[in-house]
């Protein structure tokens, strides 16, 4: 007579793997919530970087000034590139993936920047507003230790820079150079 063994496994071993696996999860899930913030965070600094960064490129080709025109809306706001007339050349919805992230712009009412046709950045706006000199992104829920990005404009053509506010190092790419 043969013996069959069994195959598979007993309500023991099931219990420990499924006790095993809520541990992990538990472990990881507010490592997760944060690296699902900054995803967002990121993900609405670099729009706003590829926006800008559009809009003065477009004003270079085009030989006339364009505007970049950002809603700080959280949820709902996103960006325009467009000429001084109004006419829309690109849009962008932080909806796509940011719909978290909260923005503060400086100076604090700052909506547009006017890029003129060599690509810099106007001191003026058309509507003789002060342009956006810094985007500071946040995340606007209640996840803890999340890393926030800034923006920054300066005035020359190639003064848009993505940068870590916490960065302390000078030498270090991720140094923002303007504190304003």
């Amino acid at each position: 007579m043969t013996k069959h063994r069994a195959h598979g496994f007993n309500l023991i071993e099931l219990m420990i793997a499924l006790a095993i696996a809520a541990t992990l999860l538990v472990l990881a899930g507010p490592n997760y919530a944060t690296w699902i913030a900054d995803g967002q965070i990121r993900a609405a600094a670099e729009s706003i970087v590829s926006g800008m960064r559009y809009a003065q490129a477009e004003s270079v080709k085009r030989n006339e000034p364009v505007e970049f025109v950002l809603d700080p809306t959280t949820g709902t706001g996103g960006w325009v590139v467009q000429l001084v007339d109004g006419t829309d050349l690109q849009v962008g919805v932080f909806a796509e993936g940011a719909v978290l992230a909260a923005f503060v712009t400086t100076p604090g009412t700052a909506t547009i920047t006017t890029f003129n046709s060599l690509g810099g950045v106007n001191t003026a706006n058309a509507d003789l507003t002060v342009p956006i000199q810094l985007v500071a992104i946040t995340h606007s829920g209640t996840v803890a230790n999340t890393r926030p990005l800034t923006v920054q404009v300066a005035g020359g053509r190639s003064g848009i820079k993505l940068c870590d506010p916490a960065e302390t190092v000078s030498t270090s790419p991720r140094f923002c150079t303007a504190q304003y």
